[in-house]
């Protein structure tokens, strides 16, 4: 008996032939991420969803591996919508070793249908380190 289960994320990563430094191969990364987040979003467009939280996967040479999401207000379903929240997160992540993978995933799936809903009051919360 088979079971159907609801799709949580959408996701596309590639393992590198050899290591990338985020410095010294910036340009190599970013088509390389440019390259991820259109097949992501060419995938939520075949499923009908738009994602609310975009995340990064970083795979280090050491196999440490290092995530870092963002959640926005919109849910997106676009190439350049994915790119810039890919982008934001990033920023978040030492650009100091260099990388074994680069990955892309949305969540908080909702259908294109429901999307388009005034999701009213939202606000992302920030934890508080320094109190």
């Amino acid at each position: 008996m088979l079971t159907e289960t609801e799709r949580k994320s959408v996701s596309r990563e590639t393992t590198f032939e050899h290591d990338l430094h985020p410095r010294q191969d910036r340009a190599q990364l970013t088509d390389i991420l440019t390259t991820l987040c259109d097949r992501v979003a060419a995938d939520l467009h075949g499923l009908g969803v738009r994602g609310r939280t975009v995340g990064i996967k970083l795979r280090y040479a050491d196999f440490r591996t290092l995530t870092r999401d963002l959640t926005v207000r919109e849910p997106l379903d676009d190439p350049e919508g994915l790119l810039a929240a890919s982008r934001e997160c990033l920023r978040r992540a030492p650009p100091d070793r260099p990388l074994r993978l680069l990955g892309v995933r949305v969540s908080t799936l909702v259908p294109v249908d429901e999307a388009t809903e005034d999701p009213g009051s939202w606000v992302q919360g920030e934890l508080a380190f320094d109190e």
